[in-house]
């Protein structure tokens, strides 16, 4: 079998590695297009010189043990792929669409398409993909590793949801940079059932902006079956800047009957509980929870919960996502 991928392999990291990997695992022999200086500074303003960019790459393969390989230059996006009889192309996701434009080209020159064979992108501690433009600008290292403090923005200003994101991502990050950021939900100003949930996501969204992680937290009522009432439940959303969305909830709870009428006719949980207490703003401070466990958990630990919740996935990766499965030729 003979195989076609190719890169600029500026840097050489993680991804790159996962490709070439991918590569070598088809067996055969495997064609590199290593892209031209005149090429590669098309899409960036700073890349070592080909004769340099090629010397690493045959340092790795050697130290890998792939034999079965030619590296050659790669002046356009298709190379020798496009017109000399290969079996398979490999292609990080993002460059897709490209393998599928270079089998139509085949095709139309009368040659069979090629076996496209897509990794997976592999993602640094941020989530974002490893790519050797972050690298040189000292934002991550070749194994994806942030070397500068990971950005979270909050859908709020509430200093218990701020304190909440900051413990809970601070175990993840050790350094961090937490900002509230003054944003809208979309939704009631007391929300019912899935508006909660609604509002946590455009929360979420809104306040990503250049940030790694945009973070949206809202308590909503949602009615449970089981106990023939409406249970308190906070729910956040976090999102990368690739667009995912993860999910989590805290614990639920029931509130007073007085409280429950008061929001039936109309008021917020807010508003009722300051009635019944007597303390404007609780939810910025001890939140209805203190109240009524009488200091056993405060807001930010209820908080803390549902943030801790959302990012699960993110922190075992390697069960959710498939890990570093695969990464762009960058």
């Amino acid at each position: 079998m003979r195989v076609a991928m190719g890169g600029t392999f500026d840097v050489l990291h993680a991804g790159h590695e996962a490709l070439l990997d991918a590569a070598f695992a088809l067996g055969g022999d495997v064609f590199i297009g290593l892209t031209t200086d005149a090429m590669a500074l098309q899409s960036r303003k700073t890349v070592s010189r080909y004769e340099t960019r090629r010397k690493r790459l045959d340092a790795w393969l050697a130290k890998r043990g792939y034999k079965a390989a030619t590296i050659g230059p790669l002046g356009d996006p298709y190379g020798p792929a496009v017109s000399e009889p290969f079996d398979a192309i490999v292609v990080s996701e993002d460059r897709e669409g490209v393998a599928r434009s270079l089998n139509e080209e085949r095709v139309r020159r009368g040659l069979p398409a090629l076996a496209v064979h897509v990794v997976p992108m592999v993602l640094a501690q941020d989530e974002a993909p490893i790519a050797s433009r972050r690298i040189r600008a000292g934002e991550i290292d070749r194994r994806g590793r942030l070397l500068r403090p990971a950005r979270v923005n909050v859908g709020s200003t509430n200093p218990v949801k701020l304190a909440a994101v900051r413990r809970v991502f601070g175990t993840v990050f050790p350094k961090l940079r937490v900002r509230g950021v003054d944003v809208t939900s979309k939704v009631s100003e007391q929300p019912f059932e899935a508006e909660a949930i609604e509002g946590a996501i455009n929360r979420a969204r809104e306040a990503l902006k250049e940030a790694d992680y945009g973070v949206g937290i809202e308590a909503g009522l949602f009615w449970n079956e089981q106990v023939r009432g409406l249970l308190d439940v906070q729910y956040c959303a976090v999102v990368d800047k690739r667009g995912h969305v993860t999910l989590g909830h805290g614990p639920g709870f029931e509130h007073p009957p007085a409280v429950v009428e008061r929001v039936k006719a109309g008021k917020t949980v807010g508003d009722a509980m300051a009635e019944l207490t007597g303390k404007e703003r609780i939810g910025r401070t001890t939140g209805a929870i203190g109240f009524l466990t009488e200091g056993r958990m405060d807001r930010t630990e209820l908080t803390e919960a549902a943030v801790l919740m959302a990012i699960v996935p993110r922190i075992r990766r390697d069960l959710y996502r498939g890990g570093t499965a695969g990464a762009a030729a960058k």
